[in-house]
This record gives C-alpha cells, structure tokens and sequence, in this order.
C-alpha cells in the first residue's frame, strides 16, 4: 500500500476515534447494516426482476411500486414517528427496528420460490417504516454523543461508510445474483447485518433523553404539527427541506428504475455489470462524504448544500448519454459527490437549528417532508417511461430539475447565512419555545 495511501488512514482513524468509544460504537454497527441495506437496495429490484420472469411479466411500473413502498413511509412515520423518538429512548428505538428489519429479511430469503409480488411489496413497506425510524433516531442521536463543533465530522463519516456501502453493497449482491441464480444469499445476508448492527449498539451504552421534564407535553397529533411549524418558522430548515425534497423527486426515479437505466440507457449486459455501475455511485459518495467537513469550514454549510445540488444535477444530466465504460464510471461518481455534499449539510443544518427538545421531530419531519417525493417520483417517472423509448427521454430531461433548484437556492438565506465561514453558535436564532404549549 502506497505511504501516503497510510498516512490517509491513519488520520481517519485518528479523527473518527477522537470522537469517543460510544459514537465508534454507533458507527461501527450503522456501517454494517447499511452494507446490508445496500445488498437489499440492487437484491430487492432484482426479487422482482426474477418474480417477473418466473410468471413471464415485465414493466419499469413493477420496480416503481417496490421502491415507492419502501421510500412512502417516510412521510407518515416520518412526521409521527418523531413525537416518538422526543418521548422515548433513542437506543432501544434502533435495536427494536434492526431486529424487525432482519426478521423481513430472513422471511424473504427463507420464500423467494414462493414470493409474489405483493409480498415483497408489503415486505418492502415494513422494512421503509423500520429504516424511517432508525434513520431518525440515528440522527437525533449522534448530538448527543459529538460536540457541537465537531457535528459535522460525525455526520460526514456516517456519510462517508453509507456511501462505501453504496460502492460494495450492490456490488456484491449482483456478484451473489449471478453465482447463485437467485437474489435469496443477498437478503440472508442482509438480514445478518442487522442483528450485528443490533449488538453493537449495547456498547453505545445508556444516552440521556434531549428532553428534560420541564418540557411541557402536549398531545400527539399537536406535537408532531409543532414539528412543522417549527421547520416552517426556521426560514433555514424551511428553505433546505424544499431544496431537498425537489431533487428527491427526481434521485426517487432514478434509483427506483436503476436496473432499467444500467440495461437500457446505459448499455449493461447482465447483473454483475449493474453492481459496478453502482459501486462507481458508492465510490463518488465516500469522496464526497470525506471531503464535505472540509469544503462546508471553507463555503459554509449553505454554499456547500448548494454546489452539492449544481455538482448531482449536472452531472447525473451528463452520464444520461454515456454507455457502459470508463467515461459513465467517472460520470457516476462525480454526480454522487455532489450528493454527499448536499446529505451532510441537510443533516448539520437540522442538528444545528434545532433546539434539543424538539430534535427528534425536527430531524424526522424535515427528512418525512424531504423524501415525500422520492415515491412520487418513483411512481410517476416509472409511469411515463414505462417503454423503453418514453424512458430514456424522462431519465435525460429529469435532472435539469435539479440544477433549477440550485439556482433558486443562490437567491435564498441559505446561500447567504447558513453556518458561513466564522460561524458563532451564539449568533443562531431559533424559533422560541412556545411552539411547545
């Protein structure tokens, strides 16, 4: 291994350990279960490519359908299941969904023979609701385990193993698909890495609850509507989920119909070439995430989100008109790069203009509100693509959506004000309290 190559890890390893033994611990076991996670994300599109050929069907419409039952709770969970996560222990929350999730996945490996397309449907409905929850009450959690000032190398290095797993995780499950004849080893496996990331968040230990008993409790549907009025009155957290929510739109799409893009657009020829479309994502992804702590102390927060935003619509616009080879690989990884940018500053901007007893809703909501449209998107892109001639001119047309975002967002107080460069946590401004009462 190259001596520079050494030093590299090395400081990474001396940067993520100076952030304490319990938030190692949480990061260790998210970095397993999202390796998971991803085997699912390409072995799920998969299940049901071999569900449809198995009963001699086909459509994109059949992918869309899985996907946007996997991304739609994220609204209803979403908005709801942060009033739980501000009234219960954020632990036992993500050791409870990594159990349920593994059950799904043992359930589906156990039946691929059996399955139809409902139950992974229903499957896939069960796992989102899950996954919406954890990924809440991850979020919520990590302030409590990372100074203030150091939230946004917690976030980037969450990031940064998401997005490994985005490179090896749809990487292997295609490897897995091709050796085994059947995506089954790859929801096993899936399974697996859940109960691991389960027992690893023992060693993460007991977390004091961000809310204190003097924080008055209201019922639940009003709690959970002081969420939004909360992310409403914030002009920060109000303008970034918007931004976030209309690129979603089109990411909902595009990962939603990824095997038809890699087969169709982009010229693959069986599922080991899909998984190494995907692993270029995954490497683009670990780039940005590593990169972004760096560029948001340089930019600022808000310049960060929207270069990121620039970066994913510009290039995810370019590898539309590329063929399998080195030029689509470069392309891809480029265009995630600018996706991390933008998933690292939407995470601190939250942590950071929100008050602790309303982290838990403010984090869920503002993701619920964010991802709405990933099904959206999902469904109807897969509805006016449903041939493979109409696909290709909505996969080529979609991410001019995205840049417009950028350029909307350069005229908004998240280009001008959103943790700049000399950032004073004094200087922040939130909402008062009596949203509460």
């Amino acid at each position: 291994m190259p001596p520079g190559v050494i030093v590299r890890w090395v400081k990474f390893v001396k940067s993520l350990t100076s952030l304490g033994p319990r938030y190692v611990a949480l990061w260790i076991g998210h970095t397993v279960s999202q390796f998971g996670t991803y085997v699912a994300f390409l072995t799920i599109p998969l299940l049901v490519l071999h569900i449809q050929n198995a009963t001699q069907t086909s459509g994109t419409l059949d992918f869309s359908i899985a996907y946007a039952a996997e991304t739609a709770p994220t609204l209803i969970v979403g908005l709801l299941g942060g009033v739980l996560l501000d009234r219960w222990q954020l632990r036992p929350v993500m050791v409870a969904t990594d159990l349920i999730r593994a059950s799904a996945f043992f359930y589906l490996a156990a039946s691929v023979g059996d399955l139809s397309l409902f139950t992974v449907f229903v499957m896939a409905l069960l796992v989102g609701s899950m996954t919406t929850l954890f990924d809440g009450a991850l979020f919520a959690l990590i302030p409590s385990l990372v100074p203030g000032h150091r939230l946004v190398d917690g976030n980037g290095y969450v990031a940064a193993s998401q997005q490994a797993n985005f490179a090896l995780g749809p990487l292997a499950a295609g490897l897995l698909v091709v050796w085994t004849g059947d995506p089954a080893l790859g929801m096993f496996l899936n399974g697996v890495t859940f109960v691991v990331s389960a027992i690893m968040l023992k060693w993460v230990g007991r977390v004091d609850h961000q809310r204190t008993p003097e924080d008055e409790r209201a019922s639940f549907l009003t709690e959970a509507a002081n969420g939004i009025r909360y992310i409403w009155a914030e002009p920060r957290l109000r303008t970034t989920t918007i931004a976030a929510a209309v690129p979603n739109f089109v990411i909902g799409f595009v990962e939603a119909t990824f095997v038809v893009l890699a087969f169709d657009v982009l010229g693959a020829v069986d599922e080991a070439q899909v998984g190494v479309l995907f692993f270029f994502l995954g490497v683009g992804g670990v780039v940005g995430a590593l990169l972004a702590p760096r560029v948001s102390r340089r930019l600022g927060i808000g310049r960060t989100l929207i270069l990121g935003i620039t970066i994913a619509g510009t290039l995810l616009f370019a590898v539309m008109f590329t063929t399998f080879g080195p030029i689509a690989f470069v392309l891809q990884a480029a265009w995630m790069v600018g996706i991390s940018f933008m998933n690292v500053a939407l995470a601190t901007v939250r942590q950071h203009y929100s008050v602790p007893s309303m982290l838990g809703r403010v984090v869920t909501a503002s993701r619920a509100l964010s991802w709405a449209l990933l099904p959206v998107g999902a469904l109807l892109g897969g509805w006016l693509g449903n041939t493979a001639e109409s696909y290709r001119w909505v996969a080529r047309a979609a991410p001019l959506i995205i840049v417009g975002v950028a350029i909307w967002l350069t005229t908004t107080i998240v280009w001008s004000n959103t943790f700049g460069p000399g950032f004073d946590e004094s200087d922040v401004h939130l909402p008062g309290e009596t949203a509460e009462a």
